[in-house]
């Protein structure tokens, strides 16, 4: 349970991209505010998401993982939740339809969010 706690933020900003990724594109205000609008939407949540992912993974306590663990897990926790969030809109959403360039786009803000992560966090020496 806290390991889990760890992950809280991650957790709830997946709950409020479950909601808008599977509510209809009518019921959301503000899109279509310009062509790709919607890609580059994909895009930042999945940033934020994995970000927030790898952020509890570096605020374990104890025994906290390696970098490249710690990425290799991110990769496939977001991997899995874009593939998601497209079957939701594929086959329980009504008014949205799934689209490979969402789950491109969904890959990039996951590559951007770990490209950083690989590149500035370091392990705190005490």
């Amino acid at each position: 349970m806290k390991n889990l706690l760890n992950y809280i933020w991650a957790i709830v900003w997946g709950i409020f991209m479950l909601l808008l990724m599977g509510l209809p594109s009518d019921d959301i205000p503000g899109v279509g505010f310009f062509e790709g609008f919607d890609k580059m939407a994909h895009c930042g949540f999945f940033f934020v998401f994995t970000a927030l992912l790898l952020w509890g993974s570096m605020s374990r306590p104890a025994g906290n993982p390696s970098k490249m663990k710690a990425v290799f897990i991110s990769f496939f926790v977001a991997s899995i939740f874009a593939f998601g969030t497209e079957a939701i809109q594929y086959y329980l959403s009504t008014g949205r339809q799934a689209d490979w360039w969402d789950i491109f786009a969904d890959y990039v803000g996951i590559g951007m969010a770990l490209f950083s992560y690989i590149l500035f966090y370091r392990k705190r020496s005490i």
